[in-house]
Formats: structure tokens, C-alpha cells, sequence
């Protein structure tokens, strides 16, 4: 079995107001881009440039 994890901190000033919105969204597209040309694990950096997190898939991973 594997799983996908994806942590994202939003306590810094990439995500205030009505921004955090788009910034969290903004992260998810790029992560899904990067799975999907095969990055199984990476840091993930806000608009700003910071270090807000990892996504990782953990266990097996098998050939769909």
C-alpha cells in the first residue's frame, strides 16, 4: 500500500487575506504537476520563496 501526503503551513504572509486562497491552490496544481512528471517527493515554497512544507508519497509505489 502507499500514500500521498501533502503538508502546507500557512502561517506567513503568503497566506493572509483573501490570497491564501489562491496561494494554497497555486501549490496543489504545482505539486500535481510535478507528480505527474514523475517527483514523488519535494519541498513545496510559497509565492515568496519559503520553505511551507513537503509532499511525499510513502510505502510501494507499483506500476499502474
Amino acid at each position: 500500500m502507499s500514500m500521498f501526503k501533502l503538508t502546507i503551513k500557512t502561517d506567513n504572509a503568503a497566506f493572509e487575506g483573501r490570497d491564501r486562497y489562491a496561494e494554497v491552490a497555486r501549490i496543489l496544481r504545482k505539486s500535481a504537476d510535478w507528480v505527474e512528471n514523475g517527483t514523488f517527493e519535494s519541498t513545496v515554497f510559497d509565492y515568496n520563496g519559503n520553505d511551507v512544507g513537503q509532499f511525499k508519497f510513502s510505502g510501494k509505489m507499483e506500476d499502474a
